[in-house]
């Protein structure tokens, strides 16, 4: 195999495992965000829970305040009641009494309702917080995991870095350039074999000539279709 090929396979594949991990680095921070994302969801729905709940037990006191009002109402009614001499007005004052006695059941009944959802709020409250502590764990550990991992990318990308550029060193200027053109605009593919008479990289068939300069090794042979940069391997032509 020509020497220089042998040399931008090595480069190639350094340059891809460069390409995947700053591919990978750069999703590190959408990761990040959605676990920030997670974390809110969860404390935006235990304090809905809790919001929720407030507002019911607010209600229920609310309703309690007014049955004690009118309970103090009736009674009050009931003292006057002792003073009255006159029948009408005894049984306007208990018919009074009735309206406000009515009230006050339909009062405790609303309260009743408020109490069982206030129970049943707390409940929520409860398992939003359990789910709020489970994940918290889960979360914790995904961004440990995803720091070990950008670091561990960080320095894998600076040993590459280096070799990647002793390696380019290596080449002459015209050939390194004509390499990263065609990396750059053939998704990573600048240099391909030659397999069963087509081009490995655009899959079209090449001309016999073609075929024969690849085998030579003595130059850099191009795909007359795609521009790739061709080698062979024995038994694969």
């Amino acid at each position: 195999m020509n020497p220089v090929i042998e040399k931008l396979l090595v480069l190639q594949d350094r340059d891809k495992r460069l390409l995947e991990l700053k591919g990978a680095l750069a999703r590190v921070p959408m990761e990040r965000a959605a676990l920030a994302s997670r974390e809110a969801a969860l404390t935006k729905g235990v304090e809905e829970a809790k919001d929720a709940m407030r507002h019911a037990e607010a209600e229920r006191k609310k309703t309690e305040i007014e049955a004690a009002a009118k309970q103090a109402q009736v009674q009050k009614y009931k003292t006057q009641l002792l003073e009255i001499k006159n029948n009408d007005q005894f049984h306007a004052l208990q018919h009074e009494i009735a309206a406000a006695e009515t009230e006050i059941r339909q009062i405790e009944d609303r309260e009743i309702g408020f109490m069982e959802q206030v129970e049943m709020l707390q409940r929520k409250v409860q398992a939003a917080e359990s789910a709020q502590r489970e994940a918290a764990g889960q979360i914790l550990l995904q961004k440990k995991d995803l720091e070990t991992r950008e670091a561990a990318m960080n320095a894998e990308i600076g040993g590459l870095d280096k070799e990647r550029a002793s390696l380019a060193a290596e080449l002459e200027e015209e050939t390194r350039s004509r390499y990263e053109r065609i990396f750059s605009h053939r998704n990573g593919q600048a240099v391909v074999a030659v397999a069963h008479g087509m081009c490995s990289g655009c899959h079209l068939k090449l001309t016999t000539q073609t075929i024969h300069d690849a085998m030579r090794d003595d130059a850099l042979v191009a795909c007359t279709n795609c521009g790739r940069l061709l080698f062979h391997t024995r038994g694969n032509l």
